[in-house]
């Protein structure tokens, strides 16, 4: 069950450190990297332009509608390039002494972050407007509706806002074993996804849940050994979940509630794979990065 590497991005257009995270916005695909820069590429891999945005380690990547790209670092800052396709202008958010780790722009186009002391900053027109401290180091991060998804190393903690508050209540809705990275996918009903996955604890395994307050997310299948060595990232689509991570394959899943199935897999032999992504318009496709700093393109039938 074979996928094939359709292309890598020119060897001289590379990122200097990992590639760390991926964004697409209309034909556009973003990366960051550890070496501080977003670099934006065509659907074709032909790379346009590249923005120096921090002095460290770019944590995390996020894009909203109307196409504005969040960045996180390990310079303590979040940054905004409001309009990064027709100016290299950087705005600054937040300046701390927090690692800031993962970021989320939801449906209206508001702004999460999370960082290393467990806070979740809800930034709403870039202002903060409420915080959400969930205690645990915030590595991963999704938000549907009014949920947060939450997860570091040891669980994932779903977490409802409560409707209607002025001060960011909150309540814990389930918390369910496991480690980042935290995906939603299967079909989307009314804004809500019918499934989350995350990983499990000794990093090779996929964990399957069913997303669903009033069946307490409970774990509909785990597949153990999906890969032989870490995990390190998720993609979840309506009708596909893809993995990879340090052994150097990007493997795509079947959504079926009843039991995991391997559709195809490509072994990329790149090292460690970190971001994976796929433009709206295209599900046979997904872009791929990781520590030797090359974009690629893998294509499934």
């Amino acid at each position: 069950m074979p996928g094939m590497l359709e292309k890598s991005a020119a060897e001289a257009d590379k990122h200097l450190s990992d590639i760390t995270a991926i964004v697409c916005f209309q034909d556009h695909v973003f990366t960051s990297g550890g070496d501080g820069k977003v670099k934006i590429w065509t659907k074709e891999l032909t790379l346009s332009k590249e923005i120096a945005v921090h002095d460290g380690w770019i944590y995390a990547m996020a894009a909203d509608s109307r196409g504005r790209i969040y960045t996180s670092s390990s310079d303590g800052t979040i940054r905004c390039l409001p309009n990064p396709l027709q100016s290299d202008e950087v705005k600054e958010l937040l300046k701390c002494g927090d690692d800031i780790e993962s970021l989320f722009v939801d449906t209206k186009d508001n702004l999460y972050s999370g960082d290393d002391k467990g806070i979740v900053t809800m930034w709403v027109d870039h202002r903060m407007k409420f915080k959400f401290n969930l205690v645990e180091e915030v590595r991963s991060l999704v938000i549907q509706n009014n949920i947060i998804y939450s997860i570091r190393e040891n669980d994932l903690t779903v977490t409802e806002v409560l409707e209607g508050s002025a001060n960011g209540r909150y309540m814990t809705k389930a918390s369910i074993p496991g480690r980042c990275p935290v995906t939603l996918c299967g079909s989307c009903t009314n804004g809500v996804s019918s499934n989350a996955a995350i990983v499990t604890r000794d990093g090779h395994g996929i964990v399957f849940i069913k997303n669903n307050a009033k069946e307490q997310y409970r774990v509909l299948w785990t597949k153990e050994k999906a890969h032989d060595m870490i995990i390190n990232c998720l993609l979840g689509t309506n009708d596909h979940l893809y993995s990879a991570g340090y052994d150097g394959y990007v493997k795509k899943w079947s959504c079926s509630e009843k039991e995991p199935e391997l559709l195809a897999e490509v072994n990329l032999g790149a090292g460690c794979l970190n971001a994976l992504q796929q433009l709206a318009a295209d599900n046979s496709t997904v872009y791929v990065g990781g520590s030797d700093g090359i974009l690629k393109l893998v294509k499934f039938s």
